[in-house]
This record gives C-alpha cells, structure tokens and sequence, in this order.
C-alpha cells in the first residue's frame, strides 16, 4: 500500500525505483518536478486547511504525481479529487494509491470546468480547498483559473521565481499583473521554502509553498473593464498609465489622461 512512502532514514522516496517498474520517467515536456519528500507532503497538506476541520472538507489537488501530496491529503481530507494531465499514471495510480476518500480524474487542468467539477465530486461538502504543486509553465494561467473559483484556501507549491510574484506589494521589482489579480481575488502569504532536493527530478531553483485566502477588498462596478485596464497597464509598462489603457482598450487618451489626473493628481504617471 502507497510504497512510495516506505522509503529510507533519508526520508525521500525511493523514486527511481517506482520510475522503472512502472516505466514512469520524467517529462520535460509536462515540467514534471514530483515532490518526493513525505515530511514536506504531510506539512503542506496540514497548512492547506488553512484552520478547518479536513474531515468535512474537500480538496481539489492539482498533479498529484507519485502520490506524496495524494497521501497525506488523503489522511486528513472528507473527498480528495486529483487531476492528472499524465495517463501513463493509470497503471501505477491502480496498484499504490488504494484510498476509498479518493478520485483521480485524467484531464487537463487548465481545460477543466471547475464548477462542474464541484457540482460532481463536493455536494454537500461546504469548504473546498486546493493544493498543488504546480509545474512553472502552467503556474501563471492556472493561478489566475484558480483564484477566480470559490476555494475557502489554495495553497500553491512553485518556483520561488512565480511565488515571489504571487504576494509582490506594489513598487517591488517583480510587483506584476499577476501580483493585482490575486491581491484583488484574495490575500498571499508564503508559508516556507522547499530547496531542489525535496523533488525528482531536482529543479535548478527553490521552490516556495504559497496559501493564498479569498477575499475581496474592494468590487469594481464593471469587473471586465477593471481586468482589460490592468492587463493594458502592465502590457505597456514604459509608456505612461494614459498611453497604455489608450492603446490597450482603443479610448481616447485625452479623456484617459483628465480621469487619472483626478485620480492621482498626476496625468503623466505610468503603469
């Protein structure tokens, strides 16, 4: 039952090991970085509840890989459904991830309509969360897919590169789109570091555990307008804030410019 646990003193799981039994090797394609240690699964999976009581709860994970993070959610979780884009996994998931509180769904995360999913897995269930170590390639357009579902927390494993733009304040070198859009949607928080050697294969760079909770500030009365304005801001970030939404939604930069001198006092202020 789920040998990838069973591992040595070293506490890493015995990966090459499960890579050639079930013919499993990384795919640089799919940026497959499997979290191998169970001490840093079991501490992720108990922060991603974020204070609620897991056994009345659901939780989404998104590329569960081997299982490490599957397990753990697993022990403390009512309902865990884990999307896997890789079905060269169905063979290993049948033989070791053995959990009756468990549904592996193949499919693409990024492709997946997440409220019907919530319809089919949690009636009934109030608070969903979800937790997931994401590969860096996806890690800007699934955390934006997230963010806009009602998850009671997400607790998100990256790059520290794409972690540290998650909870940028504004006026940071790396304060971005992203860094808007998840302030806007909720508030980040990085809960710890995990070094290259947690994973298999290792990454070249730290990775950062991030939770990010719902809730919202402040609600533009025209939400679609407020998102084009930010993505215009921050598509033109030399240009001044009037050329860029000018440019951006095809409006007049005279009136662009009266509007943000009322606003900031300064009409010549950039992105």
């Amino acid at each position: 039952m789920l040998i990838i646990l069973l591992y040595n003193i070293n506490y890493m799981i015995n990966i090459k090991e499960i890579t050639a039994r079930y013919n499993l090797p990384p795919k640089k394609l799919l940026g497959q970085n499997f979290l191998v240690n169970p001490e840093i699964a079991a501490k992720t999976a108990a922060l991603s509840l974020n204070g609620l009581n897991g056994g009345s709860c659901g939780v989404i994970e998104v590329g569960p890989g081997f299982g490490a993070l599957t397990a753990e959610l697993c022990k403390i979780y009512k309902k865990v459904a884990a999307i896997e884009i890789d079905t060269d996994f169905k063979r290993y998931y049948n033989a070791e991830l053995c959990f009756d509180n468990l549904k592996i769904i193949f499919a693409d995360f990024l492709k997946t309509d997440l409220k019907k999913l919530f319809e089919q897995e949690f009636c009934g269930i109030d608070n969903v969360t979800l937790c997931a170590n994401l590969p860096y390639y996806i890690t800007t357009p699934a955390t934006l897919k997230i963010i806009r579902e009602s998850f009671s927390a997400v607790t998100l494993l990256v790059q520290k590169e794409a972690a540290d733009k998650l909870y940028a304040v504004p006026g940071s070198s790396v304060y971005c789109e992203t860094s808007v859009l998840v302030n806007y949607f909720g508030s980040a928080k990085k809960m710890f570091d995990v070094p290259p050697s947690n994973f298999y294969p290792q990454p070249k760079v730290n990775s950062s555990l991030v939770r990010i909770v719902p809730q919202r500030i402040c609600a533009p009365e025209n939400e679609e307008a407020f998102f084009k304005i930010i993505t215009a801001a921050f598509n033109w970030r030399r240009k001044t804030l009037a050329n860029a939404v000018s440019s951006g939604l095809g409006l007049d930069k005279q009136k662009i410019s009266e509007i943000i001198k009322k606003i900031t006092g300064n009409k010549n202020i950039r992105g």
